[in-house]
């Protein structure tokens, strides 16, 4: 197969990004080998504006994928985990009521703090808001003149890191979009589609003119996506590694490690995935490999060692097994 070379960011010739030495809280991170699939991908969602939306298995790298590009760009990186109960008002823009609620009884009872002139004082601004003006996000959407309170962010992927308004573009994650509501994907369109949402005063948040964005997505496909939202997005599936790229992985995030040990688990992997699939149970991904990796080489397992096989036994169940019942329950009538 020929190799792709991206044309909207760059990446040394083994798709192994291991950080970028003029960014010490990035180059610190763990590296990321990406998959020629996915730098394809990337490259598209770059190229067309569109979101990217990322499935595969737990543990195959869809979240750090997102975080990666956040660092190989040097854009700003801000995401959010999707649940049953993330409403769209979350996401873009919510009204403070209690806290405005709150402001009216001190007023009426003319203690220190009124009630504040402008609406947008109780805008708390979501993960679109921030990502579409971070300016803007941060005065709430109140004019340069207005000397009101500033936002603060509630948001993990924006408390860890604050937006640098002086950084080209901003990458956008969506964790497991499938657990949402299903109303919630289509109710997306808008803010993805056009890059803006509306405001509670009838106002329409733009995304700046000219800022960089790339969204990605993920889902785990616990739930099937309404097709009107599939069909505005790029996709991409992250199968399970194989073997092969197993070793390759464990030779970049545990160099430590000894290859007879790696190879040893590698091969292990492969056949739980076959024993696990036929029994309807989820198989070990690529996250749970590296622990048992490094398990091992913490711990001085040694392949060769004459406890090897009871103590990898134990390793196995706890790192990639994981079973919930025991051999005896699970044989037991219902």
């Amino acid at each position: 197969m020929s190799h792709y070379t991206p044309r909207n960011f760059t990446l040394p010739a083994d798709y192994c990004f291991r950080g970028d030495p003029r960014d010490a809280a990035e180059s610190a991170a763990d590296p990321y080998i990406f998959s020629r699939a996915a730098v394809i991908a990337v490259d598209v969602a770059l190229a067309t504006g569109r979101p990217l939306l990322v499935a595969g298995p737990p543990g195959c790298g869809k979240s750090r994928l997102a975080e990666t590009m956040a660092a190989v760009l040097r854009w700003n990186f801000v995401y959010q985990t999707i649940t049953s109960r993330t409403r769209l008002e979350q996401l873009t823009v919510e009204v403070d009521h209690l806290r405005r609620l709150n402001d009216a009884h001190l007023a009426a009872r003319s203690l220190q703090r009124a009630l504040a002139d402008r609406d947008e004082e109780y805008y708390n601004p979501g993960i679109f808001w921030w990502a579409f003006d971070a300016h803007s996000a941060r005065r709430r959407g109140l004019p340069e003149s207005v000397a009101g309170p500033r936002s603060e962010p509630r948001f993990p992927g924006v408390e860890r890191k604050l937006p640098d308004e002086a950084r080209e573009g901003t990458v956008l994650l969506l964790d497991e979009i499938d657990k949402a509501e299903p109303d919630l994907p289509n109710d997306l369109l808008e803010p993805l589609d056009r890059g803006s949402f509306g405001l509670p005063d009838g106002r329409t948040l733009r995304a700046q003119d000219g800022a960089q964005r790339l969204t990605v997505i993920t889902t785990n496909r616990e739930r099937e996506l309404p097709p009107a939202f599939v069909r505005r997005c790029v996709t991409l599936l992250l199968a399970e590694p194989s073997r092969e790229a197993l070793v390759a992985i464990a030779a970049v995030r545990a160099p430590q490690a000894e290859k007879t040990l790696v190879e040893k688990v590698a091969d292990r992997i492969e056949a739980l995935r076959q024993e696990l699939d036929e029994s309807g149970r989820r198989p070990p991904g690529t996250s749970e490999f590296l622990d048992a990796v490094n398990t091992c080489q913490q711990l001085r397992i040694a392949v060769d060692s004459p406890d090897w096989e009871e103590t990898w036994q134990q390793i196995e169940l706890v790192t990639l097994r994981k079973p919930m019942v025991t051999e005896d329950e699970r044989s037991r009538p219902a």
